[in-house]
């Protein structure tokens, strides 16, 4: 299955069937044959009418319509099991395919995604392919061949009754398509909103804790309000027009038997038609009503379907970022680097910096000055305005996340674990980490005692883990898991803020000697204290200086 952000829906649509093609073909030929033996259905319906009219016996058709009618649900069974797994198949492809281009994914732009939206994607917006696949496509195939089949039948029996039961279809179809107008885009308004709202609710729920300890309103509260409001009147108004359209569809579908009863008695009574065929007539115009009726049901779930393709190809977005070949790193510099919050708001203003091999800078400067904003320029999650950080005289912008992550190690004071054993979460970089050299580093930390009480030291599971750590002793094996990466620069982003001053101190101390050829950059309020420093600067107005050019 390919998948880009520049394809149609249908193309989208397209490739999607086409990875599932065997179980789709026998859906649409087993819906087609479907519909086929249910023709065949009312044509021994007409025989077997016509044989008790005139007295004969009606045993072998009797038989063969049971048949077909056998024949025919077992034909539609077929067609909506090979529809269901492949629909199961397909949306199991597709949520692989989003996991492996968000993995692939520029990090500034998987940084501006939230999290919410992510998620809606991913479950919501794929399982709306449900739908579509394993139950429209083989109503869609019955609805269109039916109607045909019906008229065609009608025609056999009186043609002017047939152009009779075709003019409301016109007209039905007309009115509904006047009342769905713009129905795609009140649909992707209608999405924007649940995302909003889907978005908010988690806020809400996440800053629950803090609103109940305070016993206050929070604005994640009146967020969730607004959204919610929104959201009812959206859905009011929806299905206000959803309604509206259906029931003008059906009551002009309806007129079909009206227009064509009256005729078919005239026709029978001056003798043009015999009342088997009037019989006939009737049943086949209350038949050609179901397949109208089951299009017009299926519309609006079409369209959300189609509108959910649209919402999963953005993520499909081809980087064009290209690898940087692994060679030892020289330098890391940045050039004139400039980061504006918008046009009146300029964050760092030509910031230079040269850094070699073996130095650990430390950066200061009050909170909300840029810190972090500079720091997540170099790790990628932020695109300046301009300039640029550079590895051996090559921009990071233009390098991939993976080329990115052979040179740089960041920890910031969010530490995040994931589930598997302590060994698994210290061990997540591509090297090959020997065991003494996590040993090493936990006793440098100050964590080996601890982890040797663990029930089964560094194959126990980090949930258990995490309830014999403190905060401080998860933040340093968090910096143990950057360190066993031997990343040419580790970041430290307020990384060693809940730890105290003697603590910190072996940490670095412990850090220089694992890696001495290591740039360390580092982040903290309390840079000052920090020993064997090789360049103190700070940041201020937008720009870097060093602190002892005062």
């Amino acid at each position: 299955m390919l998948l880009s952000d520049n394809m149609s829906r249908m193309a989208a649509l397209k490739s999607m069937l086409l990875s599932e093609r065997n179980r789709v073909a026998l859906s649409v030929i087993s819906a087609i044959l479907c519909s086929v033996f249910e023709l065949i259905f009312w044509v021994y319906l007409y025989l077997v009418v016509s044989a008790i009219y005139h007295g004969q016996t009606v045993a072998v058709y009797l038989l063969l319509m049971c048949m077909a009618v056998i024949m025919r649900y077992a034909l539609y069974g077929l067609a909506v099991w090979q529809a269901h797994l492949a629909a199961y198949h397909i949306i199991q492809k597709v949520r692989q395919h989003l996991v492996l281009a968000l993995a692939k994914m520029r990090i500034d732009k998987l940084r501006s995604l939230s999290r919410g939206d992510i998620e809606k994607r991913i479950t919501d917006e794929c399982q709306s392919l449900e739908p579509l696949i394993a139950h429209h496509g083989t109503d869609i195939i019955n609805g269109l061949l039916m109607p045909i089949f019906m008229v065609g039948l009608l025609f056999s029996i009186d043609w002017r009754l047939a152009m009779i039961a075709l003019i409301p279809l016109p007209l039905a179809m007309g009115a509904q398509i006047w009342m769905m107008r713009g129905f795609a885009e009140r649909q992707q308004k209608y999405n924007q909103i649940v995302a909003h709202l889907h978005q908010a609710q988690m806020e809400f729920l996440r800053t629950i804790g803090v609103m109940k300890l305070f016993a206050v309103d929070a604005d994640s509260y009146l967020e969730l309000s607004r959204t919610l409001q929104t959201h009812h009147k959206m859905v009011t108004r929806y299905t206000q027009i959803m309604i509206g359209a259906w029931v003008t569809f059906v009551t002009l579908a309806q007129i079909s038997l009206i227009l064509i009863l009256p005729v078919a008695i005239l026709f029978t009574n001056a003798g043009q038609l015999t009342l088997i065929d009037l019989v006939m007539v009737v049943c086949v115009c209350v038949g050609l009503l179901k397949p109208w009726l089951d299009l017009t049901q299926v519309f609006a779930q079409i369209q959300q379907s189609l509108i959910a393709i649209d919402r999963i190809l953005p993520l499909c977005a081809e980087t064009e970022s290209h690898a940087l070949h692994p060679s030892c790193l020289t330098l890391l510099e940045c050039r004139d680097l400039v980061v504006k919050r918008d046009l009146h708001h300029t964050i760092l203003q030509q910031v230079n910096l040269r850094v070699y091999p073996g130095q650990r800078i430390t950066i200061e400067g009050e909170s909300g000055v840029g810190k972090s904003t500079l720091i997540a320029s170099l790790r990628g999650e932020l695109m300046p305005t301009s300039g640029a950080w550079y590895i051996n005289d090559q921009p990071i912008t233009d390098i991939n996340d993976e080329s990115r992550s052979d040179y740089l190690a960041s920890v910031d004071q969010h530490v995040v674990f994931f589930s598997g054993s302590l060994r698994d979460n210290l061990c997540l970089t591509k090297r090959h980490v020997e065991e003494y050299e996590v040993w090493q580093l936990l006793t440098g930390f100050g964590l080996a005692q601890l982890v040797q009480r663990l029930p089964e030291q560094l194959d126990c599971q980090i949930g258990e883990a995490c309830r014999s750590f403190s905060g401080g002793e998860m933040q340093r094996l968090a910096i143990i898991r950057a360190a066993v990466t031997k990343a040419p620069i580790l970041i430290l982003d307020e990384a060693t803020a809940h730890l105290d001053i003697f603590t910190e101190q072996n940490v670095f101390e412990t850090l220089r000697l694992y890696a001495p050829e290591q740039i360390q950059l580092i982040i903290s309020h309390r840079a000052n204290q920090i020993k064997q420093v090789d360049r103190r600067l700070v940041l201020q107005n937008g720009q870097l200086r060093e602190l002892n050019d005062e």
